[in-house]
């Protein structure tokens, strides 16, 4: 399952939201320290458990946990929030890679600040834009942006970097090839002192963006202001 990628993937039976984080650091002779920045996938429990979460023995599968750190041959521990929670058995059932898997309270860093509405607005729109739209695992998305700062910047820096960006300066140029004016390559409008000031005959670059006020424009240009209307300050 690509977790970075999408947010859910239907798969037969049940869907429950699962929120995964980037790969803990675990350093010599030290526990292991997990930064969690959280992403949400939707995952296919085999039954929805209630329990509370408790610590799980070598030969216990049976314990229900929210979360889990999942341990692998190859790379770091990952750790997974579930909702509803899921067994030991659930867990490496949907990681199929994974050599172990444990129980944990995680830490959690307090945000600083509320989420602020402008967040929240970024984080629905990127929850959007790649096309989550179950309310409860967006519920789940805002709930954990207002009370943890690592999903926070996670989501946020998501949204920063994904969404469409407008453009800050929109190009309101035109070719002369969208003009009415232009005649067999001719200005039709071309008079010394005139709207165009330049010699009856002129021939312009007819690919050239430019704004001119004796623009007229042709049925392309959706914007069917004449250029003295479009670029008042031409004429001035």
């Amino acid at each position: 399952m690509t977790m970075l990628s999408r947010l859910r993937e239907k798969r037969t039976g049940s869907l429950a939201t699962a929120i995964h984080a980037i790969s803990a650091t675990q350093p010599k002779g030290n526990a292991a320290t997990v930064a969690r920045i959280a992403t949400v996938a939707v995952a296919s429990p085999t039954s929805e458990k209630t329990a509370p979460p408790a610590k799980v023995g070598a030969g216990d599968t049976a314990t229900a946990s929210r979360w889990w750190l999942i341990h692998y041959p190859d790379r770091d521990p990952v750790e997974v929030a579930c909702c509803p929670e899921a067994t030991h058995a659930d867990i490496l059932e949907r990681h199929p890679g994974a050599v172990a898997a444990e129980p944990f309270a995680p830490t959690i860093r307090q945000p600083s600040a509320p989420l602020t509405a402008s967040e929240e607005t970024a984080i629905r729109a990127w929850l959007a834009l790649i096309e989550e739209t179950d309310p409860a695992t967006i519920a789940e998305v805002i709930g954990q942006c207002r009370r943890d700062a690592d999903a926070r910047d996670y989501f946020t820096g998501r949204a920063a970097a994904e969404l469409p960006k407008p453009v800050p300066f929109p190009d309101d140029r035109r070719c002369c090839t969208q003009c009415l004016n232009l005649r067999g390559w001719v200005c039709g409008v071309a008079t010394p002192g005139g709207l165009v000031s330049a010699n009856r005959g002129y021939r312009p670059a007819p690919d050239t963006l430019q704004r001119c006020a004796g623009y007229l424009p042709n049925g392309s240009d959706k914007d069917q202001r004449a250029g003295r209307e479009r670029w008042p300050g031409l004429t001035d």
